[in-house]
């Protein structure tokens, strides 16, 4: 009777957690983006290293059988579709290696750990709230997913893990500074070209775009790149 009862209570105390759960969360859209498999992992990793590499950077969109618009392709189905998997694990593993690198220093604390978390959410957040800020002065549409630029913005991380394991290894000043040099110009380029339809969402040059409205998108993505290179020195440090 006893057994009966907790199970009730459990049954609907779940039932309740993912009412409110859901309720905040678009369990739909997430999935979304942790719709990846072991290819799309590896290839997404050669792409965010070697971005000289890559020619077409179009998203393809997922069409109904009329033929229709229904958005975009989930990532395992498109290498240029952003996904949450690679950014939430490089998060994860920056974190476990600073434990690491201050566990070999001999100055580990748990708090560390809680400190690298939320500096690296916290940069993340900052950007993306500076990327709002940007396009609602500049008149750009904003129309893109929150989780999309999450996505964007995570992908550094693992430019900032590739550095930090040269660190690790024993690497000469010349060779990591080399390494951050190269992750850096990387992953900016990915984001130059990645992000182009989000600051330039009228990329055909239509008459309604001014040209000193479309240099001064340009010079903010230009910005939004090069800014990448500042955060890694900021988190590898």
């Amino acid at each position: 009777m006893g057994m009966h009862f907790a199970g009730n209570a459990m049954a609907q105390g779940t039932a309740y957690m993912e009412r409110n759960f859901n309720r905040w969360v678009n369990m739909p859209a997430l999935r979304h983006y942790f719709n990846v498999n072991n290819l799309y992992v590896v290839n997404k990793l050669k792409l965010l290293l070697f971005p000289w590499r890559h020619s077409s950077w179009t998203r393809s969109i997922k069409r109904t059988e009329t033929g229709q618009m229904d958005g975009y392709k989930p990532p395992r189905e498109d290498i240029n579709s952003p996904d949450l998997y690679i950014p939430v694990m490089a998060v994860v593993t920056y974190v476990l290696m600073c434990g690491l690198v201050a566990g070999r220093q001999g100055s580990f604390h748990p708090e560390k750990l809680y400190v690298s978390g939320s500096t690296s959410v916290a940069i993340i957040f900052f950007e993306i709230m500076f990327t709002r800020l940007g396009c609602y002065f500049m008149n750009i549409p904003f129309e893109v997913s929150m989780m999309d630029l999450v996505a964007y913005y995570g992908y550094k991380f693992v430019g900032i893990i590739v550095t930090d394991v040269v660190k690790i290894l024993g690497g000469s000043g010349w060779a990591s500074w080399t390494v951050f040099f190269y992750t850096g110009l990387s992953v900016g380029f990915f984001l130059l070209r990645s992000m182009r339809y989000v600051i330039l969402p009228d990329s055909s040059a239509g008459p309604s775009t001014l040209n000193p409205q479309r240099k001064r998108r340009m010079w903010f993505l230009l910005m939004i790149a090069a800014l990448q290179m500042v955060y890694m020195f900021f988190l590898t440090n």
